[in-house]
């Protein structure tokens, strides 16, 4: 049946379908490209058809072309107690001290346990706290007291996401690593 397509003229489903794809998003091949995490040459070659795209290459494009769902599941609330009220999803979150500074940011594949662990951890650097001034590296857990948590199921999208939150919020967090975009 697809020797006789390609004989009346058409293209192997393959790439008819990626060809549908980038006019449905309505972008260049080379944008095309980069949205389905595919390099531009390649891209050009499925969409002309000197290339067949397999069942893997179609999988994949549609994995990166629909892996920025970001969904708010807690925005700045008081951190739940116990925090067995967490979900365990994927995900990046946010912890505030008491006046709204960013305390911490991080990503998590399990928010519940990941929470629960940098809460335990002590600042990296010694501040002056509580009513003696003394500088002392507290646990997070006693300076965080409002969370944001978001589900983002892609990991690449919560690397990122985190990345770019680290970099844009100004030098008061306690994370230790700006890390790179991936």
């Amino acid at each position: 049946m697809a020797a006789k397509a390609r004989a009346r003229g058409r293209a192997h489903r393959n790439v008819e379908f990626l060809k549908t794809l980038q006019n449905l998003t309505g972008h260049t091949a080379a944008a095309f490209a980069r949205l389905c995490g595919k390099r531009p040459t390649n891209m050009i070659n499925y969409l002309n058809g000197k290339l067949i795209p397999g069942d893997k290459v179609l999988w994949s494009s549609l994995e990166h072309l629909f892996e920025w769902d970001v969904d708010p599941i807690l925005e700045i609330r008081p951190i739940p107690e116990p925090l067995s009220r967490l979900p365990v999803d994927p995900g990046i979150y946010v912890l505030y001290d008491s006046a709204g500074n960013v305390l911490y940011i991080g990503k998590a594949t399990n928010l519940r346990a990941e929470v629960r662990q940098t809460l335990r951890r002590q600042i990296p650097e010694p501040v002056r706290f509580g009513p003696t001034m003394k500088k002392t590296r507290p646990r997070l857990s006693t300076l965080a007291t409002h969370i944001s948590c978001y589900e983002v199921p892609s990991e690449r999208v919560r690397h990122n996401l985190e990345v770019l939150l680290l970099r844009i919020t100004p030098n008061q967090t306690h994370n230790s690593n700006i890390g790179k975009f991936r």
